[in-house]
């Protein structure tokens, strides 16, 4: 075998991602029994294979027991030292961004995600948001990311805890910082509806950012909201005004209206309708083909986000920082598959070479990770039962 070609172990890859977040996420472990490794080798644990701290106790056996571990990250992951929280794990998102990222200008795409939250409001008071009814709860935790596709794989860059009375705008500034310290070479932004608000876009236009955010359709076919502009036989340009619910702020930006065919696909055999999307364009000179060529790219992030939450560990904790860590932390293992599948996947061929990712799966670096924890915490091979059982 080429001693040249890299042999990925269990032990080295939990220390890829130990060593990772050990230079950067700073926990204290009090006494002899919990350390500061064994405190992030537990939250490791509990995110890769989407546990929770119990389960990982029953499947560790040689680790203290759950209570005595959730006392010591209950008594760190404090409300107080979130922005400190925030700022040490997008260090640690920022140290796995590949080297590759810089060699070019890159799309950035930035969303808003919301776990539900069914704890008691007075514990919480302030962390939490209200927001449309879904799964069975009106109150979320509330993050932003940003990220980039590199070879249909996201690479996540930053992300921003957004409690309560956080304005949007606010949100997306303190993300922007977060991304503006990798120095990146910025091509566009790309936004979702959500987004589009008159705050939103005039920081966008004022900031001399490049960007793209889908507008909702507002307002009735004959009036004056975007709703009005999807009419005619193709997609085209134009300029539109946006206003505030005084009517007294205005922009006018310029606007991709789109008409797409939706409906029939190789599964659905539905006939096939006429649907409209519309983008505002800031700073982007692009047609309405090349917007939607690129933001299906967008796309791709659903689909990486919900593989990020096969390495997203469970709680039912209502302790809002430690559900805000374990989230950070799925960003963060996915980003070390993601480093990991360019070092261990490419195949040689005519004309470069190309990532086979079905050689190294999501699957593999959970499974490797949980052989590297139990060599070092123990295996479970035998249950003991708590009495001699009656015949």
């Amino acid at each position: 075998m080429n001693k040249d070609i890299p042999i990925l172990t269990s032990d080295k890859a939990l220390n890829l991602a130990y060593e990772g977040l050990q230079d950067y996420l700073d926990l204290e472990g009090v006494g002899y029994k919990v350390t500061p490794e064994m405190l992030l080798q537990v939250l490791l644990a509990v995110s890769s294979q989407g546990m929770t701290v119990e389960q990982v106790c029953r499947t560790l056996p040689e680790l203290p027991d759950a209570t005595t571990l959730r006392k010591h990250l209950n008594a760190y992951l404090t409300p107080e030292r979130l922005p400190q929280l925030e700022q040490q794990l997008n260090a640690a998102l920022r140290a796995q961004v590949p080297q590759r990222l810089w060699r070019k200008s890159r799309d950035i795409a930035i969303d808003v995600h919301e776990r539900p939250y069914y704890g008691r409001t007075e514990q919480t008071q302030g962390m939490w948001v209200r927001s449309r009814p879904k799964a069975s709860t009106q109150r979320f935790y509330r993050v932003i990311t940003a990220y980039v596709m590199q070879r249909g794989l996201r690479v996540t860059l930053a992300v921003a805890f957004m409690p309560y009375q956080t304005q949007l705008l606010a949100g997306l500034q303190k993300l922007l910082r977060y991304v503006a310290a990798l120095h990146l070479s910025l091509r566009q932004l790309w936004l979702d509806r959500g987004f589009a608000t008159l705050a939103v876009l005039r920081y966008l236009q004022d900031e001399s950012y490049s960007a793209v955010v889908a507008c909702p359709l507002r307002g009735n076919p004959d009036g004056q909201g975007t709703r009005a502009l999807c009419k005619g036989r193709g997609s085209y340009l134009t300029d539109h005004t946006f206003s505030d619910s005084t009517h007294q702020h205005r922009l006018t930006l310029a606007l991709a209206v789109c008409r797409i065919l939706t409906g029939r696909t190789p599964r659905r055999r539905t006939p096939r309708h006429t649907g409209w999307q519309v983008y505002a364009l800031i700073h982007a000179p692009l047609t309405p083909q090349q917007v939607l060529a690129r933001y299906r790219g967008r796309f791709g992030i659903e689909t990486s986000y919900r593989c990020a939450n096969q390495v997203r560990g469970w709680t039912t904790s209502p302790n809002p920082v430690y559900r805000f860590v374990l989230l950070g932390l799925a960003f963060y293992l996915y980003n070390v598959w993601v480093q990991l599948v360019w070092l261990c996947t490419q195949v040689p061929r005519r004309g470069g070479r190309y990532l086979d990712t079905q050689r190294f799966r999501l699957d593999c670096l959970k499974l490797l990770l949980l052989h590297a924890l139990e060599h070092r915490y123990g295996t479970l091979l035998s249950i003991t039962a708590p009495a001699v059982p009656r015949p």
